[in-house]
């Protein structure tokens, strides 16, 4: 019977990778004082249409449940966290949280069946400074190079810059919307035959949008910004990036760090700095986060917030590519036993469990116990409680 589309089975191996990795991770963000959360699974729609584009809504998981109430399966994690921390009545800022869940969306496109994903993130919630910013894309970099990505690259960009190329252009509201989303999906050559169209070929912000795929780089990068505008609002968004980058090198941190003045994030709720991290020859993101000081306005709250995600389908790939994790799987060892022993063969298997052993129990027509390892093999009679600490040294030793 085949799987639901979109949906797929997680065989052992690939299952251990996976527990290794959602545990390295959590460790490190409780390492950096940060605490776990749990959302539901299932929230009103209302809540992600209100904090989605249209992308995001179009591929949502929807339902009616049976109170008639419109619900999704939760497209991603922020906007839960924002609506668990805006009912608080007290809440003592900032705050620091990780989470570490599925998320559902259905495929992007015909080519890409991921529908069923795993996030691990965190969202620090209260603060609006350059601090919390450094912190939060710090503990990004530290993600990866926990896990051992090789070559990884952390692009940090600025969702003020895409807003206000496009606010400078004489286009309607849905003629934005065609330039952004040809922009999200990087197809310039139709966006080239979209400004023609517009007889805006000649326009400095359409010129500068053209050039999004080659503005990244150090910190030279921000020259070519500095450059195209002395408006203030331009010049705070390219001061706040270089900062940003300075702030971060000085963690020492600048081997992996790019500045991309044409990164675009997906979510609408972003309202300052947006990053995202790469393994090189992958091709899509291993992580992505940002700031988004105005979610929790929608929920009643003014709590400015920044994070981000990992994909844990994508950073098992990454680690299956590059063997950056190596596998070490211990058998367990097989104990058999004579017919109508079972509740010592019980006693003693879990003896040995207690002892740190994986074991596997099978009655056999065997006179004598035996315990099967991958190194080696022990027989013993009616095993008494001194011949059971004999045989936890014996398979130690």
């Amino acid at each position: 019977m085949e799987s639901i589309l979109g949906m797929r089975d997680i065989y052992p191996r690939e299952a251990r990778l996976r527990r290794k990795i959602q545990e390295t991770l959590c460790q490190l963000f409780k390492s950096w004082g940060y605490e776990e959360v749990e959302p539901p699974t299932v929230e009103s729609y209302e809540i992600f249409a209100q904090t989605t584009g249209e992308e995001i809504r179009e591929r949502m998981y929807q339902f009616v449940n049976r109170e008639g109430k419109l619900v999704c399966l939760r497209p991603e994690f922020t906007t839960s966290v924002a609506r668990m921390f805006a009912k608080e009545e007290e809440t003592n800022l900032p705050r620091r949280v990780y989470y570490a869940g599925k998320i559902f969306r259905y495929p992007a496109s015909p080519f890409c069946f991921e529908s069923e994903l795993t996030q691990i993130g965190v969202e620090h919630i209260g603060s609006n400074t350059i601090e919390s910013d450094g912190e939060v894309i710090a503990l990004a970099v530290s993600s990866l190079k926990a896990l051992g990505i090789h070559g990884f690259q952390v692009d940090i960009g600025h969702v003020g810059v895409f807003r206000y190329l496009l606010a400078k252009l004489p286009l309607t509201d849905e003629e934005r919307s065609i330039a952004k989303d040809l922009i999200k999906k990087k197809d310039f050559v139709a966006l080239q035959n979209f400004w023609q169209k517009k007889k805006l070929e000649e326009h400095p912000a359409a010129t500068f949008l053209l050039r999004f795929p080659f503005l990244r780089g150090r910190e030279e990068i921000l020259l070519e910004g500095q450059e195209w505008s002395q408006d203030s609002e331009w010049t705070t968004i390219m001061e706040y990036l270089k900062q940003i980058f300075v702030r971060l090198r000085e963690f020492g941190l600048a081997e992996h760090l790019f500045l991309n003045l044409g990164l675009i994030r997906d979510f609408d709720y972003y309202t300052g700095v947006i990053w995202e991290g790469f393994s090189p020859h992958l091709g899509y993101p291993l992580l992505a986060g940002g700031r988004y000081d105005e979610l929790f306005q929608i929920f009643g709250k003014d709590f400015p917030s920044c994070g981000f995600a990992l994909f844990l389908e994508r950073v098992v790939e990454a680690m299956q590519k590059y063997k950056s994790w190596e596998e070490k799987v211990t058998s367990p060892i097989r104990l058999t036993y004579p017919p109508g022993w079972g509740k010592k063969a019980f006693e003693v298997a879990e003896k040995l469990r207690q002892e740190g052993f994986s074991i596997v129990m099978e009655e056999t027509e065997d006179e004598a116990f035996t315990l099967t390892s991958p190194v080696k093999t022990i027989q013993f009679s009616i095993p008494e409680m001194e011949s059971i600490e004999k045989i936890i040294k014996e398979l130690r030793s």
